[in-house]
């Protein structure tokens, strides 16, 4: 060969190697796709972060096992908030900017979540909150008259499981005086509480009590001697699960005689461990119950035990069906980017089988199309299912 058609030869080399690595250097081609999760690992929703990054992880278990997406392998890049919405910003960022996600799963708390919104609209990359239940979160943060473009949700709304709550109350147990207690400095705790409110004064019942507290409050004797002075018949508490676990034991050595309940916050095996006794009897209003009759439901609690030796809860589930809604949008869209990502997200998910029933992504809203609550009560130290409600 001559020097000339060597020095060609090396240069169509060099020219494809180059290529290649472009290529994989970009969203496009990369050997994974990456999703990122900004959960609670540590602080006060710890438990809770730890279910929805099993939940997740369960999820993409099942995506690469049957081939992964586009035929790239998933990963989870995880990062803490530290349960403090403040921290959330920066996550969030972090996981854009350096780690180079293209869809974002998280927060667990409402209040967090809305934290995450003016990021995601910023950079847009589309994130999607599992459990995140006050309406602010898909909510455009300069104009709450509008959708955030980037920002959705796999779960029901507050307006939803407060009225559940509050026609449960109402209907079922036919209690017609109740009492709040609940959180005055974060989003769902307040949401919540105004919504059960709303919907039990229009079916006719009173309200004899309603006491706040703010972050970090371990003693809410105060609050309850007051509530207790109110002769309730039912308390309700729209709190987290250590809130809500120390509220309990509380009235009870307070001789605080009422049926308690609480919405999904509540919703994990801490509260029964911080209750003790106390937690018997508790009802809460929920998205998901490892008993719920349907097949599907189960079929999602045996996996999740066989893995995790523990039981599911709606943390776990839901962030499971997120998972499985963003794997479904790469597939529809055809590609791992971002706007094509966020696209189908909003245009592409109907009828797609999840855990809990049927899932589709209502363009409207952001929110899912026809999620039911469930209703579970603690039996015996264990979580029961109880009923489940359709939207009205």
């Amino acid at each position: 060969m001559s020097l000339r058609g060597s020095i060609g030869r090396l240069a169509g080399i060099l020219l494809a190697v180059m290529l290649v690595s472009a290529v994989s250097g970009c969203g496009g081609g990369a050997k994974e796709i990456k999703v990122g999760c900004f959960y609670p690992m540590t602080g006060s929703n710890a438990m809770k972060g730890q279910l929805n990054k099993n939940g997740t992880l369960l999820a993409i278990d099942d995506i690469n096992a049957a081939g992964g997406l586009l035929g790239r392998k998933v990963v989870a890049v995880v990062e803490d908030t530290q349960s403090k919405k403040e921290n959330v910003p920066n996550v969030v960022r972090k996981l854009i900017e350096q780690d180079k996600v293209v869809v974002l799963m998280g927060e667990v708390a409402s209040s967090n979540s809305i934290a995450a919104g003016p990021v995601v609209k910023q950079l847009k990359v589309p994130a999607i909150a599992p459990t995140s239940t006050n309406p602010k979160v898909v909510l455009d943060p300069e104009d709450l008259t509008k959708l955030n473009p980037y920002y959705f949700r796999a779960c029901f709304i507050d307006p939803l499981q407060g009225s559940v709550l509050a026609n449960f109350v109402s209907n079922n147990l036919k209690k017609t005086r109740a009492a709040l207690l609940y959180n005055i400095a974060q989003d769902y705790n307040k949401g919540l509480a105004e919504y059960f409110k709303n919907r039990f004064q229009k079916n006719g019942g009173t309200i004899v009590a309603e006491e706040t507290y703010p972050d970090q409050t371990q003693d809410f004797k105060p609050q309850l001697t007051k509530i207790k002075q109110a002769n309730p018949e039912v308390v309700i508490t729209p709190n987290t699960y250590a809130e809500s676990g120390l509220i309990l034991r509380q009235a009870k050595e307070l001789g605080l005689n009422a049926i308690f309940l609480a919405g999904d916050a509540t919703h994990a095996p801490k509260v029964i461990e911080i209750a003790g006794d106390a937690a018997e009897g508790l009802y809460l209003t929920t998205l998901y119950a490892p008993d719920d009759p349907d097949p599907k439901a189960q079929a999602f609690a045996k996996k999740y035990r066989d893995k995790y030796k523990e039981e599911p809860n709606s943390n776990s589930c839901f962030s499971y069906e997120a998972m499985m809604v963003i794997a479904e949008a790469i597939k529809k869209a055809g590609k791992a980017e971002p706007e094509a990502i966020r696209d189908a997200m909003e245009n592409q998910i109907k009828d797609l089988d999840v855990p809990s029933g049927k899932f589709t992504m209502d363009p409207k809203t952001h929110n899912p199309l026809n999620k039911p609550v469930v209703v579970i009560q603690v039996k015996q130290g264990n979580f029961v299912f109880v009923t489940k409600v359709a939207p009205e």
